[in-house]
């Protein structure tokens, strides 16, 4: 009873006091929680292990929400300055900063364009549920149940990220190559996480894309027993060797990414036997061959043994070109008219071969040497390494495999300005779109209004700046979607 009592004083207590408590109270909570010296020492680490970033904002969120709870048994107002402190901290550009332009260049836009920061902890818990969900060091020490639990603690921190369209972009460019290169260390996780993804209110076309993506993956496999079971009478064994993905274009690439090689011909040759065998079930449909998304095994051999190497396709065009003159020196000149990569492409491939990180001795040389694709000049020679082979424990080995691909596959050059830029032009869209839907529904609406219906669609994914919401109105009224009230410049109209 008399515990009762003090309770009940104490809360009394409680809310007399909470107006001259809250603004000293809230001002602790949001006082960076991470002091200046930690966020550069985890900007640091974060580089080498995005782990050490997540399980930092973690650790943080619980610390605080054990605060709430022990100290002041969890009551609204509290947890409410928490979420607003932790938002603050997950949303931070002072050190984990992606700067994305205000506009995008064009036509009557001169000098640089302005950049507006944003945080990179969107982008960075993409890359940690990549860790989690592909074969990796990380995935292979947990258990089933501790990865469930990690990727859940993903989404509880990206609850409070304000650009959840960035960690989508990078997610799905993860899950792409996942599932293209057979990485993923669990395929019921892979789906799993699609359906948490939806749970936590990403937009339904997002998550229909994902599950697009794991529905083409099983009609690809009986697609491919298919064609192997058709054509090992005719090709024999090597049939066996060749893997089809039949990809819905919508749902995985965008179709700028598509770039021109000259194929060898052990490849070419199958191309028009793929088509006509796809045309025979589909009749109507085109395929639309994307080589950057592609790879294979091929096998290399010279003086000191033979090799398995996985390589992407622009890296197999490259080396085949040494495939009858494996003693021949080729210039850059010429390696561009045999593979016929863009400059970009070939430069960013060979580097993969003169100096990959994980080899000793790399699969080609190069004179003069450089330290940088930038370097390579029309002159630069190329050739194979002679003495090339893996290196383990100090001994060289005569047989192996080596897997050459790493962060190349599935993308072309692309600096990080133009994926910035790809970013803002899909959110020019969303708004554009957010903004049509709005008016087809109201007919006739506020500036003010509209303002608000805008951000409370598009919340899940960024908020809209005020500059770009008048930006797309005005292109909207330009184009004539939509037109301002002639009583009244701030209410608008739509046109059917």
């Amino acid at each position: 009873m008399a515990a009762s009592m003090w309770k009940d004083k104490g809360q009394l207590v409680f809310e007399e006091q909470w107006p001259l408590m809250r603004p000293t109270i809230l001002k602790l909570l949001r006082q960076e929680p991470v002091s200046r010296a930690e966020w550069h020492e985890l900007f640091w680490s974060v580089h080498m292990d995005s782990e050490k970033y997540v399980e930092r904002l973690l650790t943080l969120f619980n610390q605080f929400s054990q605060l709430v709870k022990e100290a002041f048994d969890d009551d609204p107002r509290f947890l409410t300055a928490r979420d607003k402190a932790y938002k603050h901290v997950v949303n931070d550009t002072s050190v984990f900063r992606l700067d994305l332009p205000t506009r995008l260049p064009g036509p009557g836009i001169s000098g640089g364009v302005k950049t507006q920061p944003e945080s990179r902890c969107p982008e960075l818990l993409a890359n940690f549920c990549d860790m989690l969900l592909r074969k990796t060091p990380l995935s292979k020490k947990l258990t089933s149940d501790e990865i469930e639990s990690k990727l859940k603690d993903v989404l509880l921190v990206l609850k409070y990220v304000q650009n959840k369209d960035v960690f989508m972009r990078f997610h799905k460019a993860h899950l792409t190559r996942r599932l293209i290169l057979d990485t993923s260390a669990d395929s019921e996780k892979e789906e799993n996480m699609v359906e948490w993804l939806r749970e936590v209110g990403m937009p339904a076309d997002y998550v229909h894309k994902l599950a697009r993506m794991f529905q083409d993956i099983k009609i690809s496999e009986d697609l491919n027993q298919q064609f192997k079971e058709e054509y090992r009478k005719t090709k024999g064994s090597i049939a066996d060797s060749i893997n089809i993905k039949i990809l819905n274009a919508g749902a995985w690439a965008r179709g700028s990414d598509r770039v021109t090689v000259s194929l060898p011909l052990e490849l070419e040759d199958y191309i028009p036997e793929v088509e006509d065998f796809y045309r025979k079930k589909h009749s109507g449909r085109k395929l639309q061959w994307h080589h950057h998304m592609s790879n294979g095994t091929i096998q290399f051999a010279n003086s000191v043994g033979r090799f398995d190497l996985d390589v992407t396709t622009f890296q197999m065009a490259v080396l085949f070109a040494w495939n009858e003159r494996p003693q021949e020196k080729i210039s850059l000149e010429n390696l561009r008219l045999a593979t016929e990569l863009p400059d970009a492409e070939l430069r960013r491939t060979l580097w993969s071969l003169v100096a990959f990180p994980k080899l000793k001795r790399q699969l080609l040389i190069c004179h003069p040497e450089v330290q940088s694709p930038r370097d390579f000049t029309e002159n630069t020679i190329f050739a194979v390494n002679q003495d090339f082979s893996l290196v383990k424990n100090g001994k060289v080995q005569k047989r192996g495999k080596i897997n050459l691909i790493g962060r190349l596959q599935l993308s072309t050059e692309k600096s990080k300005e133009e994926e910035n830029e790809g970013i803002v032009q899909l959110r020019i869209l969303r708004t554009q779109e957010a903004i049509v839907k709005i008016l087809k529904m109201r007919k006739k609406i506020s500036n003010a209004q509209l303002q608000t219906e805008l951000v409370e669609i598009l919340k899940n994914l960024f908020i809209p700046s005020k500059k770009m919401i008048k930006e797309q109105v005005e292109w909207l009224i330009e184009h004539r979607y939509m037109k301002r009230d002639e009583k009244d410049i701030n209410t608008f109209i739509y046109l059917a």
